[in-house]
């Protein structure tokens, strides 16, 4: 009887458990290139999303809920961008196609960023996963930051020795703290068709701003869907920082986007539609630039006030042994 009775509990409970591994949904993340070759501000990569059942079959209706976050700040040395670092950079919906979602996207500076994904079925399904992947600093940038500070130190070594001449003489260095303003943000667009409208709110670096593109087509939502490709370009580095091609869009579609630089961008938005010509919009935003955090430039100020510093002791010193 117990043996029976076993039995009994073990299949009631393996047929609870095999519908729940059934409606199991699968969420894989890569990017091309691959992470390890990924550098801040060096090409856009493309992200690429895969949800598939448990099964491994792909998703062949939903939509993934996407959040990107900023590396947080560094223990020392902040990155290009101190402002950006901790803070959110883009939240949007794409639909799947084929249980895929792709995008493109430049990365602004170095360090472990965080991608969270929520995935929504049409049967109701929902699952979610976060990623972290580590963007490593450009090698270029170390090389140039070694070179940068042997100059420092061999700046404080000659001025060590000539000042040392004079007897008695106490040399001072002022450095005067460098400032960036911040430039006024301004959009202008021009509308090539009149049902589509590109929105930018006024954007400002460290903060999410919202883009919107819409479409209506005799108030018929069937007549709105169109496939949209959209581009954020940055004029002064010629770089596009965000992509999207051919998404299906029902009449709209609105993310939060952080524009990481002060600089301005165009806006590039074209809708297909069978049976009529694209849909263009193109809006110019200039966003607004901060000063760098007070936390952020001590550290790199001490840095190379030190390695001056250094110089200075080095260069005396070897000024008063090679005059005994």
């Amino acid at each position: 009887m117990i043996r029976i009775i076993s039995l009994a509990s073990f299949t009631a409970a393996f047929l609870l458990v095999v519908p729940a591994r059934a409606d199991e949904l699968n969420i894989y993340f890569k990017t091309t290139p691959n992470i390890e070759w990924l550098r801040p501000y060096a090409d856009a990569a493309t992200m690429s999303l895969l949800v598939t059942d448990a099964n491994g079959r792909p998703l062949t209706d939903g939509s993934v809920a996407i959040r990107l976050d900023a590396p947080r700040s560094g223990v020392f040395f902040s990155t290009d961008f101190p402002w950006v670092e901790g803070t959110r950079l883009q939240e949007m919906q794409l639909d799947l196609r084929q249980g895929r979602a792709n995008w493109k996207y430049l990365f602004p500076i170095r360090g472990q960023y965080r991608l969270a994904v929520n995935v929504s079925t049409a049967d109701g399904r929902k699952a979610s996963k976060e990623f972290t992947f580590n963007v490593r600093e450009n090698e270029k940038k170390w090389s140039t930051l070694a070179a940068f500070s042997a100059g420092l130190f061999f700046l404080g070594f000659i001025a060590g020795r000539v000042f040392t001449a004079a007897p008695k003489e106490i040399v001072i260095i002022l450095f005067a703290l460098l400032t960036a303003s911040g430039a006024r943000a301004d959009t202008s667009s021009s509308q090539y068709d009149a049902s589509a409208l590109l929105e930018v709110a006024p954007a400002t670096v460290g903060r999410p701003t919202l883009v919107r593109w819409r479409f209506n087509s005799d108030f018929d939502p069937e007549s709105s869907r169109v496939l949209l490709s959209l581009a954020i370009v940055h004029l002064e580095k010629a770089k596009t920082v965000f992509e999207v091609e051919r998404i299906p869009v029902l009449g709209e579609f609105a993310m939060n986007f952080q524009f990481t630089d002060g600089a301005e961008y165009r806006l590039v938005a074209v809708g297909e539609k069978p049976g009529r010509p694209p849909i263009r919009s193109e809006k110019f935003v200039s966003a607004t630039a901060l000063e760098p955090p007070t936390k952020a430039m001590i550290p790199a100020f001490g840095y190379f006030i030190g390695l001056i510093a250094i110089g200075l002791i080095a260069g005396r010193w070897s000024k008063r042994r090679g005059g005994r």
